[in-house]
Formats: C-alpha cells, structure tokens, sequence
C-alpha cells in the first residue's frame, strides 16, 4: 500500500534506474572511461539527465530544460 508521502515521481524512477545501472558491472566500461569530475548529458524521449563521476560513482540529476 502506498501513501501520498510515498509516491515516487517517474523522474526519481529514471535517475535510479540509470543510477544502478550506471554504478553496477554493465555500467563499469563507461566509467572507467571518464575522468574525475567529467560528466555527459544522457537523453531518453521524456528525461534529459546530467551524468557526473565523482568518487569513482556515477552521479545522476535530472536536467530542467525550458520548453521551446
């Protein structure tokens, strides 16, 4: 059963998703590939998402873009 408090929104859902994937054995070779504090913009069809390595981990943030 799920409260209002509890609800995640679909933004949330695709920064976990990339975020696990991303952080996890299938992801490593794009790490490995990036430099500390270098990042890539990632886009699906509904999300554009900002990908940071810090740590050795992949970091993931939703990007806002205005509507055209």
């Amino acid at each position: 059963m799920t409260t209002v408090g509890n609800q995640v929104t679909d933004e949330e859902k695709v920064v976990t998703r990339f975020t696990k994937y991303l952080n996890g054995p299938l992801g490593k070779s794009v790490l490995q590939n990036l430099d500390e504090g270098e990042n890539f913009v990632l886009q699906t069809a509904e999300h554009t998402l900002r990908v940071t390595k810090r740590r050795g981990h992949a970091i993931v943030t939703v990007m806002k873009l205005p509507l055209v």
